[in-house]
């Protein structure tokens, strides 16, 4: 007889379900059960998995239990019989099986007894018997009548969807909330994507919902097997693509849980939606790059979509000089990162909110004439309109230059105004020198929007307290300090934009 093992999902409950002793109990048992029931069932045959039944109805627990029993018999080398769940539209006929798992479940009072009977069919006898308590407090959705008799042994209602080829159609909008991935599992849901007219695109949205950590991928027509666009955690452990489709035919949505072992239920969104891209489009790549001109005014570009990633071409005619930085900047609302890449795509830095108002902002020296790139894309997600500038400056140093290292340090009298500072070129830390002459408790700080961190240095050059974050980003250290000459070597943490001033103050507190 050609093995009939249904599609075998492990199935956690829904977020509305908070209590883990039912589950870890039922678990506990299919664990068990698989078990010993492999040890006893043994030769060709069919084992018939019938289910639990509460108040002579069929309920949900019943299926949950069969489909992780399945599971686990299935999964055990050298266990030979055919596995058929009762609930399932398979054709089966009663009279067939060799073998049959079934239970009851009992109100207790305190609880629920779920007993459970592995039967010999042929002979009519009990081969073993087992019995479980499983609390009570989130079993009433399992105690509901079960919606998947005929299902094909399915959780929910879109099952066998496990590859392209089962895909379940959906047409959008979709929005459904009882999905379910089990152990290993994936869903599989085909979107037929039309043609546009005038050189639109038309944009796919997907959105996963729920407790479950959900991985998301995104399939063209032509090859299901290597994604054009993918995502993790957009939203919390849910997924999130957007994505243009500019060729109609069937596209396919797959998702999954992040790691094989990850079940439980979610919510699916699907939407379509008929747009026009930005200025530019497409500048996914290399070959695609807008050019951006050095001194020019802002260019406006679009992110148009969550993974849409603008792409910049930059020419330096010449080698920055000496004392010169190129400075590359967003303007505008959105919340942006940048990096910056050689000619050959090769990673030289990255920025994500240097500039203002959460814009990023790449400051470099030292680079050779060439060709560079720059890649803008959303932080998590966002979507809207920016401009981006470039421009050959030479920053500003301020009076206490150079002060870049200890034997550099600049002076700063305990108890006095502050001094005002810049971090400038890119890379600039400040040292500064102070005299203790009175023993006692001294505390340094900076003031300012920029994020600073702080060490401070014995005369010996050892270091001996340090500060990154002691008030809304500005260093502070708090130390009590013998008669000498103390350092501190003040730096930003990340890129620091060089027209920004931050203050030092040395005080002593005795």
């Amino acid at each position: 007889m050609k093995r009939m093992i249904s599609v075998l999902l492990m199935i956690a409950l829904a977020s509305s379900l908070p209590a883990e002793s039912v589950m870890s109990g039922l678990f506990g048992a299919a664990d068990e059960v698989s078990v010993d029931v492999s040890q006893i069932v043994s030769g060709d045959g069919v084992l018939l998995i019938g289910g639990v039944d509460y108040n002579q109805t069929s309920v949900k627990l019943g299926d949950l239990f069969a489909d992780l029993t399945a599971n686990r018999l299935a999964g055990r080398n050298g266990f030979r019989p055919d596995v058929v769940k009762q609930y399932a539209n398979l054709g089966f006929s009663r009279g067939e099986e060799s073998w049959t798992l079934s239970g009851n479940l009992y109100d207790a009072g305190a609880g629920y007894l779920l007993t459970l009977q592995l039967m010999d069919a042929q002979r009519g006898s009990q081969l073993k018997g087992w019995e479980y308590a499983l609390g009570r407090d989130g079993i009433d959705e399992l105690l509901r009548p079960s919606v998947l008799q005929g299902s094909g042994g399915a959780w929910d209602a879109y099952e066998s969807n496990n590859s392209a080829a089962e895909a379940y159609v959906i047409q959008p909008p979709f929005d459904v909330s009882d999905l379910a991935l089990g152990d290993g599992d994936e869903d599989w849901f085909a979107v037929e994507v039309p043609a546009t007219r005038g050189g639109n695109v038309m944009v796919l949205q997907a959105a996963t919902s729920g407790a479950l950590d959900t991985y998301m991928e995104l399939y063209s027509p032509d090859d299901q097997s290597w994604a054009v666009t993918e995502d993790d955690d957009t939203d919390g452990g849910n997924a999130m693509i957007q994505y243009p489709i500019s060729e109609p035919g069937t596209w396919y949505v797959k998702v999954r849980g992040y790691s094989d072992d990850v079940e439980g239920s979610y919510g699916l969104t699907v939407s379509l939606r008929e747009d026009t891209l930005g200025p530019g489009e497409p500048d996914e790549g290399p070959e695609g790059a807008t050019s951006l001109n050095v001194g020019t005014s802002p260019l406006s570009k679009n992110i148009d979509y969550s993974s849409d990633e603008d792409w910049f071409r930059l020419r330096l005619v010449r080698p920055l000089g000496r004392d010169e930085v190129l400075r590359i900047e967003t303007m505008g609302d959105m919340d942006l990162v940048m990096e910056l890449m050689d000619e050959y795509q090769g990673y030289i830095m990255e920025d994500d909110d240097s500039g203002n108002m959460n814009n990023p902002m790449v400051i470099v020296s030292g680079l050779d004439a060439g060709e560079y790139y720059v890649v803008v894309s959303g932080y998590g997600g966002e979507t809207g309109s920016y401009d981006i500038m470039a421009n050959i400056a030479v920053p500003v140093r301020d009076s206490f230059e150079p002060d870049d290292d200890m034997s550099q340090a600049s002076g700063i009298e305990t108890n006095t105004a502050p001094q005002r500072r810049t971090f400038s070129p890119p890379g600039d830390v400040d040292w500064v020198r102070f005299e203790v002459s009175s023993p006692g408790n001294y505390r340094i700080r900076t003031q300012g929007e920029i994020d600073t961190y702080m060490e401070l240095y014995d005369e010996s050059g050892v270091m001996i307290a340090e500060n990154d974050d002691g008030e809304n980003y500005n260093a502070m250290i708090e130390y009590r300090l013998d008669r000498g000459t103390f350092y501190i070597s003040v730096s930003p943490y990340g890129a620091a934009n060089p027209d920004e001033v931050y203050e030092l103050i040395v005080n002593s507190l005795n």
